[in-house]
Protein backbone atom coordinates (compact mmCIF):
# COMPACT_ATOMS: atom_id res chain seq x y z
CA UNK A 1 0.00 0.00 0.00
CA UNK A 2 1.09 3.40 -0.92
CA UNK A 3 2.23 5.81 1.98
CA UNK A 4 -0.51 8.17 2.86
CA UNK A 5 0.97 11.17 1.89
CA UNK A 6 1.66 10.02 -2.25
CA UNK A 7 -2.42 9.70 -2.86
CA UNK A 8 -3.45 11.49 -5.28
CA UNK A 9 -5.77 13.77 -3.10
CA UNK A 10 -2.87 15.21 -0.54
CA UNK A 11 -0.47 15.39 -4.04
CA UNK A 12 -3.42 17.61 -5.46
CA UNK A 13 -3.63 19.74 -2.17
CA UNK A 14 0.00 20.09 -1.93
CA UNK A 15 -0.26 21.42 -5.54
CA UNK A 16 -3.16 23.85 -4.71
CA UNK A 17 -0.68 25.13 -2.13
CA UNK A 18 2.38 25.60 -4.75
CA UNK A 19 -0.30 27.37 -7.05
CA UNK A 20 -1.62 30.05 -4.07
CA UNK A 21 2.07 30.64 -2.85
CA UNK A 22 3.79 31.21 -6.16
CA UNK A 23 1.13 32.08 -8.75
CA UNK A 24 0.05 35.85 -9.07
CA UNK A 25 -3.32 36.56 -7.94
CA UNK A 26 -5.92 38.79 -8.62
CA UNK A 27 -7.21 39.09 -5.31
CA UNK A 28 -9.44 42.09 -4.13
CA UNK A 29 -8.34 41.92 -0.63
CA UNK A 30 -4.96 41.15 0.79
CA UNK A 31 -4.07 37.83 2.07
CA UNK A 32 -5.72 34.33 1.12
CA UNK A 33 -5.96 33.14 4.90
CA UNK A 34 -9.87 32.46 3.98
CA UNK A 35 -9.01 30.32 0.77
CA UNK A 36 -6.34 28.83 2.38
CA UNK A 37 -8.30 27.44 5.71
CA UNK A 38 -10.91 26.19 3.18
CA UNK A 39 -8.35 24.07 1.48
CA UNK A 40 -6.74 23.22 5.12
CA UNK A 41 -10.59 22.19 5.97
CA UNK A 42 -11.16 20.08 3.20
CA UNK A 43 -7.85 18.19 3.76
CA UNK A 44 -8.77 17.32 7.13
CA UNK A 45 -11.98 15.96 6.29
CA UNK A 46 -11.07 13.74 3.76
CA UNK A 47 -8.03 12.69 5.90
CA UNK A 48 -10.66 11.79 8.18
CA UNK A 49 -13.26 10.03 6.02
CA UNK A 50 -9.75 7.89 4.31
CA UNK A 51 -9.25 6.85 8.36
CA UNK A 52 -12.80 5.47 8.42
CA UNK A 53 -12.25 2.90 5.89
CA UNK A 54 -13.82 4.85 3.15
CA UNK A 55 -10.67 5.23 1.16
CA UNK A 56 -12.19 4.84 -2.12
CA UNK A 57 -15.13 7.40 -1.94
CA UNK A 58 -12.90 9.71 0.19
CA UNK A 59 -10.23 9.39 -2.71
CA UNK A 60 -12.51 10.01 -5.25
CA UNK A 61 -14.39 12.82 -3.99
CA UNK A 62 -11.39 14.22 -2.73
CA UNK A 63 -9.76 14.41 -6.38
CA UNK A 64 -12.92 16.28 -7.87
CA UNK A 65 -12.82 18.58 -5.44
CA UNK A 66 -9.48 19.38 -5.79
CA UNK A 67 -9.59 19.85 -9.22
CA UNK A 68 -12.24 21.48 -9.43
CA UNK A 69 -10.65 24.25 -7.04
CA UNK A 70 -7.50 23.81 -8.76
CA UNK A 71 -9.01 24.84 -12.35
CA UNK A 72 -10.70 27.46 -10.93
CA UNK A 73 -7.80 28.81 -8.92
CA UNK A 74 -5.71 28.62 -12.02
CA UNK A 75 -8.03 29.61 -14.83
CA UNK A 76 -8.70 32.95 -12.80
CA UNK A 77 -4.67 33.71 -12.29
CA UNK A 78 -4.33 32.95 -15.71
CA UNK A 79 -6.81 35.66 -16.71
CA UNK A 80 -8.50 33.18 -18.61
CA UNK A 81 -11.94 33.97 -16.63
CA UNK A 82 -13.96 37.20 -16.58
CA UNK A 83 -12.76 38.53 -13.43
CA UNK A 84 -16.59 39.68 -12.49
CA UNK A 85 -18.82 36.93 -13.96
CA UNK A 86 -16.10 34.48 -12.00
CA UNK A 87 -14.32 35.74 -9.16
CA UNK A 88 -11.21 33.85 -8.10
CA UNK A 89 -11.88 31.78 -5.22
CA UNK A 90 -9.73 33.56 -2.80
CA UNK A 91 -12.27 36.62 -3.25
CA UNK A 92 -15.05 34.35 -2.76
CA UNK A 93 -14.25 32.56 0.47
CA UNK A 94 -12.77 36.29 1.74
CA UNK A 95 -16.74 36.70 1.22
CA UNK A 96 -17.39 34.31 4.72
CA UNK A 97 -15.25 36.42 6.93
CA UNK A 98 -16.13 40.31 5.22
CA UNK A 99 -20.13 39.14 5.49
CA UNK A 100 -20.19 37.01 8.30
CA UNK A 101 -22.61 38.83 10.34
CA UNK A 102 -24.82 39.17 7.62
CA UNK A 103 -24.61 35.74 6.21
CA UNK A 104 -25.51 34.04 9.94
CA UNK A 105 -28.40 36.51 10.35
CA UNK A 106 -29.12 35.25 6.82
CA UNK A 107 -28.88 31.42 7.79
CA UNK A 108 -30.98 32.15 11.05
CA UNK A 109 -33.60 34.10 9.44
CA UNK A 110 -33.81 31.05 6.43
CA UNK A 111 -33.82 28.12 9.03
CA UNK A 112 -36.11 29.86 11.32
CA UNK A 113 -38.80 30.40 8.61
CA UNK A 114 -38.04 26.42 7.19
CA UNK A 115 -38.30 24.84 11.06
CA UNK A 116 -41.20 26.33 11.87
CA UNK A 117 -43.08 25.42 8.29
CA UNK A 118 -42.09 22.02 7.92
CA UNK A 119 -43.16 21.47 11.84
CA UNK A 120 -47.03 22.33 10.64
CA UNK A 121 -46.72 20.42 7.44
CA UNK A 122 -45.55 17.72 9.34
CA UNK A 123 -48.20 17.80 11.54
CA UNK A 124 -50.97 18.19 9.84
CA UNK A 125 -49.68 15.65 6.88
CA UNK A 126 -48.69 12.79 9.46
CA UNK A 127 -52.20 13.34 11.37
CA UNK A 128 -54.35 13.69 8.26
CA UNK A 129 -52.86 11.09 6.42
CA UNK A 130 -53.50 8.78 9.58
CA UNK A 131 -57.22 9.50 9.74
CA UNK A 132 -57.93 9.31 6.37
CA UNK A 133 -55.81 6.33 5.70
CA UNK A 134 -57.47 4.65 8.29
CA UNK A 135 -60.94 5.16 6.99
CA UNK A 136 -61.37 3.89 3.48
CA UNK A 137 -64.29 5.80 2.58
CA UNK A 138 -62.89 8.92 3.37
CA UNK A 139 -59.77 7.83 2.28
CA UNK A 140 -61.76 7.14 -1.52
CA UNK A 141 -63.27 10.52 -1.01
CA UNK A 142 -59.97 12.67 -0.30
CA UNK A 143 -57.21 11.11 -2.21
CA UNK A 144 -58.28 12.00 -6.16
CA UNK A 145 -58.58 15.52 -4.95
CA UNK A 146 -55.00 15.79 -3.62
CA UNK A 147 -53.22 13.63 -6.74
CA UNK A 148 -54.71 16.60 -8.89
CA UNK A 149 -53.38 19.25 -6.49
CA UNK A 150 -50.00 17.82 -5.10
CA UNK A 151 -48.34 17.97 -8.54
CA UNK A 152 -48.56 21.70 -8.85
CA UNK A 153 -45.07 23.02 -8.12
CA UNK A 154 -44.97 25.22 -4.91
CA UNK A 155 -42.65 27.89 -6.70
CA UNK A 156 -45.41 28.38 -9.53
CA UNK A 157 -47.58 29.71 -6.70
CA UNK A 158 -45.06 31.77 -4.95
CA UNK A 159 -45.54 35.38 -6.71
CA UNK A 160 -49.32 35.01 -6.11
CA UNK A 161 -49.22 33.78 -2.59
CA UNK A 162 -46.61 36.64 -1.76
CA UNK A 163 -48.56 39.40 -3.33
CA UNK A 164 -52.22 38.38 -1.49
CA UNK A 165 -50.38 37.45 1.38
CA UNK A 166 -50.34 40.25 4.09
CA UNK A 167 -46.93 39.42 5.27
CA UNK A 168 -43.94 37.93 3.48
CA UNK A 169 -43.36 35.54 7.01
CA UNK A 170 -46.48 34.16 5.91
CA UNK A 171 -46.30 33.33 2.44
CA UNK A 172 -43.41 31.51 2.64
CA UNK A 173 -45.09 29.67 5.66
CA UNK A 174 -47.92 28.63 3.22
CA UNK A 175 -45.75 27.90 0.24
CA UNK A 176 -43.25 25.59 2.69
CA UNK A 177 -46.08 24.15 3.88
CA UNK A 178 -47.58 23.92 0.31
CA UNK A 179 -44.71 21.89 -0.89
CA UNK A 180 -44.12 19.39 1.70
CA UNK A 181 -47.67 18.89 2.87
CA UNK A 182 -49.14 16.77 -0.10
CA UNK A 183 -45.90 14.53 0.01
CA UNK A 184 -46.03 13.90 3.40
CA UNK A 185 -50.05 13.36 3.27
CA UNK A 186 -50.09 11.20 0.23
CA UNK A 187 -47.29 8.83 1.72
CA UNK A 188 -48.54 8.60 5.23
CA UNK A 189 -52.38 7.26 3.87
CA UNK A 190 -50.45 4.53 1.66
CA UNK A 191 -48.61 3.76 4.72
CA UNK A 192 -51.70 3.55 6.60
CA UNK A 193 -53.94 1.70 4.00
CA UNK A 194 -50.94 -1.11 3.59
CA UNK A 195 -49.82 -1.78 6.74
CA UNK A 196 -49.61 -5.43 7.48
CA UNK A 197 -52.98 -6.80 8.18
CA UNK A 198 -52.19 -9.23 10.96
CA UNK A 199 -51.01 -6.21 13.05
CA UNK A 200 -54.40 -4.86 12.91
CA UNK A 201 -55.89 -7.97 13.24
CA UNK A 202 -53.99 -8.83 16.23
CA UNK A 203 -54.96 -5.07 18.06
CA UNK A 204 -58.57 -5.78 17.31
CA UNK A 205 -58.40 -9.48 19.32
CA UNK A 206 -57.03 -7.36 22.36
CA UNK A 207 -60.11 -4.86 21.61
CA UNK A 208 -57.92 -1.78 21.72
CA UNK A 209 -59.55 1.25 21.41
CA UNK A 210 -59.41 3.33 17.60
CA UNK A 211 -57.19 5.98 19.42
CA UNK A 212 -54.94 3.44 20.66
CA UNK A 213 -54.80 1.87 17.49
CA UNK A 214 -54.40 5.10 15.46
CA UNK A 215 -51.11 6.40 17.96
CA UNK A 216 -50.09 3.18 19.99
CA UNK A 217 -49.94 0.51 17.02
CA UNK A 218 -50.03 2.36 13.52
CA UNK A 219 -48.56 5.86 13.97
CA UNK A 220 -45.56 3.94 15.22
CA UNK A 221 -45.42 1.23 12.73
CA UNK A 222 -44.97 4.32 10.17
CA UNK A 223 -42.52 5.86 12.19
CA UNK A 224 -39.47 4.43 10.21
CA UNK A 225 -41.05 5.66 6.83
CA UNK A 226 -42.04 9.00 8.25
CA UNK A 227 -38.11 10.14 9.33
CA UNK A 228 -36.95 8.50 6.45
CA UNK A 229 -38.00 11.01 4.35
CA UNK A 230 -37.15 13.71 5.84
CA UNK A 231 -34.09 14.34 4.38
CA UNK A 232 -35.95 15.15 1.07
CA UNK A 233 -38.26 17.17 2.85
CA UNK A 234 -35.90 19.67 4.48
CA UNK A 235 -34.35 20.02 0.58
CA UNK A 236 -37.85 21.03 -0.72
CA UNK A 237 -38.31 23.03 2.11
CA UNK A 238 -35.42 24.84 1.41
CA UNK A 239 -35.78 25.20 -2.42
CA UNK A 240 -38.96 26.82 -1.95
CA UNK A 241 -38.35 28.80 0.78
CA UNK A 242 -35.09 30.29 -1.21
CA UNK A 243 -37.24 30.96 -3.91
CA UNK A 244 -39.43 32.58 -2.14
CA UNK A 245 -37.27 34.99 -0.51
CA UNK A 246 -35.91 35.91 -4.00
CA UNK A 247 -39.11 37.68 -4.64
CA UNK A 248 -39.79 39.66 -1.41
CA UNK A 249 -37.58 39.00 1.29
CA UNK A 250 -35.68 41.42 3.45
CA UNK A 251 -33.93 38.43 5.08
CA UNK A 252 -32.60 34.99 4.30
CA UNK A 253 -29.96 33.04 2.30
CA UNK A 254 -32.66 33.97 -1.31
CA UNK A 255 -32.67 37.59 -0.18
CA UNK A 256 -28.35 37.77 0.31
CA UNK A 257 -28.59 36.34 -3.20
CA UNK A 258 -30.94 38.55 -4.73
CA UNK A 259 -29.40 41.65 -2.92
CA UNK A 260 -25.86 41.44 -4.77
CA UNK A 261 -27.21 40.01 -7.80
CA UNK A 262 -29.24 43.45 -8.41
CA UNK A 263 -25.62 44.93 -7.83
CA UNK A 264 -23.73 42.56 -10.12
CA UNK A 265 -21.19 41.90 -7.29
CA UNK A 266 -20.87 37.84 -8.29
CA UNK A 267 -18.25 37.75 -6.02
CA UNK A 268 -21.08 37.83 -3.11
CA UNK A 269 -23.46 35.91 -5.16
CA UNK A 270 -21.37 32.97 -5.33
CA UNK A 271 -20.50 33.00 -1.95
CA UNK A 272 -24.53 32.88 -0.98
CA UNK A 273 -24.87 29.58 -3.56
CA UNK A 274 -22.00 28.22 -1.58
CA UNK A 275 -23.41 28.93 1.91
CA UNK A 276 -26.86 27.20 0.45
CA UNK A 277 -24.42 24.12 -0.11
CA UNK A 278 -23.33 24.26 3.41
CA UNK A 279 -26.62 24.45 4.89
CA UNK A 280 -28.26 21.81 2.97
CA UNK A 281 -25.40 19.86 3.79
CA UNK A 282 -25.20 20.12 7.46
CA UNK A 283 -29.00 19.89 8.08
CA UNK A 284 -28.46 16.73 5.73
CA UNK A 285 -26.03 15.40 8.01
CA UNK A 286 -28.16 16.03 11.26
CA UNK A 287 -31.31 14.49 9.97
CA UNK A 288 -29.43 11.06 9.30
CA UNK A 289 -28.23 11.57 12.54
CA UNK A 290 -31.48 11.41 14.41
CA UNK A 291 -32.88 8.74 12.12
CA UNK A 292 -30.10 6.55 13.22
CA UNK A 293 -30.59 7.96 17.00
CA UNK A 294 -34.44 7.80 16.82
CA UNK A 295 -34.69 4.59 14.44
CA UNK A 296 -31.82 1.78 15.12
CA UNK A 297 -33.63 -0.17 12.21
CA UNK A 298 -33.29 2.17 9.33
Amino acid sequence: MKPLIFNRVNLLFLALLAVVCFLPSRREIDGAVPYLVVLGLSELLFLVQYGRSRKKSALDVGTIAFLILGFWDVMSRLNLTNPVLVPPPENVFFVFVDQRVLMLQSVASSLRLMLISVGIALVLGVGLGLFVGWLPRLRGAVMPIAHVISPIPALVTTPYIVAIMPTFQAASVFVICFSVFFPTFQSMVQRVASIDRRIIQSAEVMNVSTPTMLFKIILPSCLPGILSGLTGTMRVALLCLSGAELLGAKSGLGYFVKKFSDYANYTQVIAGIILMGIVVTVLTMLIELLQRRAIRWL
